[in-house]
């Protein structure tokens, strides 16, 4: 039994490293594609696996400091990447796509400042909902849910209030005209121009 368990960890741990390297290639990809950028992808892909390996690394920590939780299932690495690797690329598409939509009117600042009122508020509750429904998980009496739904849920919140609402637009006022590189680049200089010209 013991030989069959750690054959089944060896195996689960590859297929859940092959699968987070290749969901992120294909994700990268499509946010390339959606953004027509190549450094907005890189970036919105980074605070994906920032956030999901702050949930993993806090989540285990509090699992084990507060509820005496020592392991982990081998499967829920793989579970809570798939679900924050979901909700983070909506997160970011929402955002960003708000981003790019002011840029060209406004000064970058002010496009990422517009962008976070408009999409804030929609992202914090729709974070709060999801955490809250994956906490529930958290009332079960199978060990396995309770855990996943804890990671998940401090997942969720990591992402929604401190990914997106302040790394995401940091980095992009960091990165400036760069941002959006090559398509936004030349249209965001202009609009820094104008402003400064019209001042």
């Amino acid at each position: 039994e013991t030989a069959l368990q750690a054959d089944l960890d060896r195996a689960n741990d590859r297929d859940t490293l092959l699968v987070i390297v290749l969901v992120t290639l294909f994700i990268t990809i499509m946010l390339g594609l959606l953004t027509r950028s190549i450094i907005a992808p890189l970036y919105m892909m980074g605070t994906i696996l920032l956030s999901y390996f702050s949930a993993l690394g806090i989540g285990i920590f509090l699992l084990d400091q507060f509820f005496g939780i020592e392991d982990i299932s081998s499967r829920i690495p793989l579970y809570t990447f798939v679900f924050l690797g979901a909700l983070g690329v909506d997160y970011n598409i929402m955002l960003v796509s708000r981003i790019q939509e002011e840029v060209g009117k406004f000064s970058l600042k002010e496009a990422v400042q517009r962008g976070i009122t408009f999409t804030g508020g929609v992202i914090s509750s729709a974070g709060l909902i999801l955490a809250a429904t994956f906490a529930v998980l958290t009332t079960q009496p199978v060990m396995e849910l309770f855990t996943f739904g804890f990671v998940v849920a401090l997942g969720i919140l990591i992402d929604t209030f401190i990914i997106r609402s302040m790394l995401v637009p940091a980095i992009i006022v960091l990165l400036g005209k760069w941002a959006f590189w090559p398509v936004k680049k030349k249209k965001i200089e202009e609009a820094q121009n104008k402003i400064e010209y019209d001042a």
